[in-house]
């Protein structure tokens, strides 16, 4: 494939490695670790120091077992420390990683959009677009986030998965490369869990109804990554077995399921929703009384019971808070490191309306147009961090996985509805004939 590419487009490669570099570089000059990753480092050295697995609780004065995010980071500044290497050099090299991934997400695309018929120019068009996206190249794209890894992975994956769906056989080696991107991208954000189960659900549905010749190839690399999966996962599951007795990967989710439904959240993150001293605050201390004696796992137990009760007793409320999360997450805003939130931005708003007008265009089956099977695969993450948003609460970084979806399917309607119109032109030059 890259040796079918034009010069100019390597000159284009280039110039995208050079500007997000640039941009990275601009936001995090120090090579840094962002807070949630500075966390997992001080886990990283409390473990190694023979502390234990443990963070240290500023509320309560003390170092405290943590599983609230990802264990994999925190093994890999483990074993990147016990090798001697500075950790700058670690961000560094993630940074340039992040860089390449930008080329990924354009080059690929372009892939997706030529298998889905599209013409060169168009395609071309469209994958530009997505890859200078406003948040894919900087409200997300320009600061140190995994997501910047995990989103070249999932545009890439999605075309080998299309292919694989339409008949394509992957080779072994290719199959196991899948594999291993699938899984690290779901270890460095756990929520791409359900975004891919989904995602081979739904290939392996179409390899069944497609017959025995399809299912035969699909099944393979599906069962390769399944089992990469679980093996890799495995060692998270003891781990905080033996931290809380519970075989859990996290225990975030309860946390942010009171974010998401509470008097007081606006339906997206709250920056105040650990300070005892706010109204939230005081309310979860009035409900949970015992609250300070209780380890991780149980208080994120505790939260997700009163995330529960205030669902049943507040109905009305909360379906008025389902309204603004669907609102909040359609909404041109962009996710911001250190604000609550953004100015709306024109870029994101048209491609939010050009991608909600072509899913009603074609459920109504407006001049010919039909959703198509393959249209599932690259409406999945979207539908996934749609469901994510409404269960817990609308986050712009998570957002992210829907934007080639946002991006990509109205152009693909687009191109469409030009190829009806230009059969319709022709049917009577035909009938004349």
């Amino acid at each position: 494939m890259l040796r079918r590419l034009p010069y100019a487009l390597w000159l284009v490669a280039l110039l995208l490695i050079a500007l997000r570099l640039g941009l990275l570089w601009h936001n995090n000059p120090g090579l840094e670790l962002n807070w949630d990753e500075v966390r997992n480092a001080r886990i990283a050295d409390n473990w190694l120091q023979g502390k234990g697995y443990v963070s240290y609780d500023h509320v309560r004065q003390q170092l405290r077992p943590d599983a609230f995010h990802a264990t994999f980071p925190v093994w890999g500044y483990a074993a990147w420390t016990w090798l001697g290497l500075p950790r700058y050099y670690l961000v560094a090299g993630l940074m340039l990683l992040m860089a390449v991934g930008g080329v990924v997400t354009l080059l690929y695309g372009q892939r997706i959009l030529r298998w889905y018929g599209l013409p060169l120019r168009w395609a071309w068009l469209g994958a530009g677009l997505l890859a200078f996206y406003p948040s894919v190249l900087w409200y997300v794209g320009a600061w140190f986030w995994y997501e910047n890894l995990c989103l070249p992975a999932l545009v890439w994956v999605t075309y080998q998965l299309l292919r694989l769906q339409a008949g394509r056989p992957l080779p072994l080696a290719k199959a196991l490369l899948l594999a291993l991107v699938v899984v690290v991208s779901c270890l460095l954000r756990g929520y791409l869990l359900a975004v891919y189960g989904l995602m081979f659900a739904l290939v392996l549905w179409r390899g069944y109804r497609a017959g025995a010749g399809v299912l035969r190839h699909v099944w393979r690399p599906a069962l390769l990554t399944l089992v990469l999966t679980v093996v890799l996962h495995l060692p998270i599951l003891v781990k905080n077995h033996s931290l809380f007795g519970a075989y859990i990967l996290s225990t975030q989710p309860g946390f942010e399921l009171l974010q998401g439904h509470n008097f007081a959240t606006k339906g997206k993150f709250m920056f105040n929703w650990d300070e005892a001293d706010e109204p939230f605050g005081r309310w979860v201390l009035q409900s949970i009384p015992r609250l300070h004696a209780l380890n991780q796992y149980q208080e994120s137990q505790a939260r997700a019971r009163l995330a529960q009760q205030w669902i049943a007793h507040h109905p009305a409320e909360e379906v008025q808070l389902i309204g603004r999360k669907l609102l909040m997450f359609f909404s041109s805003e962009n996710f911001v490191a250190d604000a609550d939130r953004t100015g709306y931005h024109p870029v994101t708003a048209a491609a939010h309306l050009g991608f909600l007008l072509s899913l009603l265009l074609t459920a109504l089956r407006w001049r010919g147009l039909r959703f198509r099977p393959a249209d599932a695969l690259l409406l999945a993450p979207f539908a996934v961090v749609l469901l994510l948003s409404l269960a817990f609460f609308v986050g712009y970084r998570w957002r992210l996985f829907a934007e080639p979806a946002f991006v990509l399917f109205p152009l693909i309607t687009l191109w469409r509805l030009k190829v009806a119109q230009l059969k319709r032109i022709a049917e009577p030059k035909a009938d004349h004939r």
